[in-house]
């Protein structure tokens, strides 16, 4: 179980210049969601680093391959979950069974 600082945090962050893609996991009824969040970042007139999710036309190409990036750790990640799921089924088999004699 996470603490409530790791739930804040997005689970794998892939940067590419000033374009970052954050995902996310949100455990639900039915298992594990993953979300993605893309940003910027950029200098305001002040010198302030601020964050939007605007991307201009000349940062796409890096937003489209950050996203690719992302579905392919969430892809991993899902295979990891069905990885655990599996080893876990046989050990809630036999509790199963030993509650039914």
């Amino acid at each position: 179980m996470m603490n409530d600082e790791a739930k804040n945090r997005p689970i794998e962050t892939l940067r590419d210049g000033a374009i970052e893609v954050s995902i996310w996991e949100k455990q639900t009824e039915t298992g594990t969601a993953y979300n993605t969040q893309r940003s910027r970042s950029y200098q305001d007139q002040e010198g302030q680093w601020k964050r939007t999710h605007a991307i201009p036309e000349r940062d796409l190409l890096r937003a489209a391959r950050l996203d690719e990036l992302a579905y392919g750790s969430i892809q991993k990640l899902r295979e990891q979950d069905r990885l655990q799921e599996m080893k876990e089924e046989p050990a809630r088999r036999t509790r199963n069974r030993d509650r039914s004699r």
